[in-house]
């Protein structure tokens, strides 16, 4: 109970955000943990191997991480674009709602997003140009850390001669789920103009085996064997 009050508390406080026109780069992008309101955490203190040991109550980790829910990392593997640069390029892309940017380390930022299409935009194309530099878009989870990889990326996948009927949102979201988390079609798969194929962007997992096909079944008229190619 005491979880999910806070994190009411939470999001009631992120609804209000201020818009760019209202503060200073320095105030716009200060936006961090520390200003959030402070709730009971639960945690026990044991020791493993001889050394202590500290463990959250999953409930609190859970509240905490609901901060993050439209979060990516950017990553610079060849030189970092200043801070500066990089909140003004953030700026210019006329975001729907206020984006914050803060330092993990020297080659890693971290990208709080105010909703989910503004998340879905920066992340779906993967890699961005800041003044020449690339950076390397990742989501955020709660296992990640600047020292490893994350293993869930966004994947197209395309579903070559799909039969018209199926083209629907709600039957390819249903066909690609046994792939990952579907998030949205392509603009021609969603008018309908290319019904050569269907393309779909799917959150998925590296480390799981993923399949190659898929057998969508009608009892009047028998099933077929769906190609999925990313």
């Amino acid at each position: 109970m005491e979880a999910t009050a806070a994190l009411q508390q939470i999001a009631g406080r992120q609804s209000t955000s201020p818009t760019f026109s209202k503060k200073s780069f320095s105030e716009l992008f200060s936006t961090f943990v520390s200003d959030q309101p402070l709730f009971k955490v639960k945690a026990i203190r044991s020791s493993h191997r001889g050394e202590p040991t500290i463990t959250f109550a999953q409930a609190d980790l859970e509240v905490l991480s609901a901060l993050f829910t439209f979060a990516l990392v950017g990553k610079f593997s060849k030189g970092r674009a200043v801070m500066d640069v990089i909140w003004k390029f953030f700026l210019s892309l006329d975001l729907k709602e206020t984006v914050s940017v803060g330092l993990l380390d020297s080659r890693h930022v971290l990208i709080r997003l105010g909703n989910e299409m503004d998340f879905h935009r920066i992340w779906s194309r993967g890699n961005w140009y800041i003044h020449g530099v690339l950076m390397r878009v990742l989501k955020w989870s709660p296992a990640f850390h600047v020292d490893r990889e994350p293993s869930v990326v966004l994947v197209w996948f395309q579903l070559p001669k799909l039969m018209i009927h199926y083209f629907a949102k709600e039957c390819l979201f249903q066909i690609v789920s046994c792939i990952g988390k579907p998030l949205f079609m392509d603009s021609a798969t969603a008018s309908g103009v290319r019904l050569s194929v269907a393309r779909v962007c799917v959150e998925i997992d590296l480390l799981q085996t993923l399949p190659v096909r898929i057998w969508i079944a009608n009892r009047e008229h028998g099933g077929f064997w769906q190609q999925l190619i990313s």
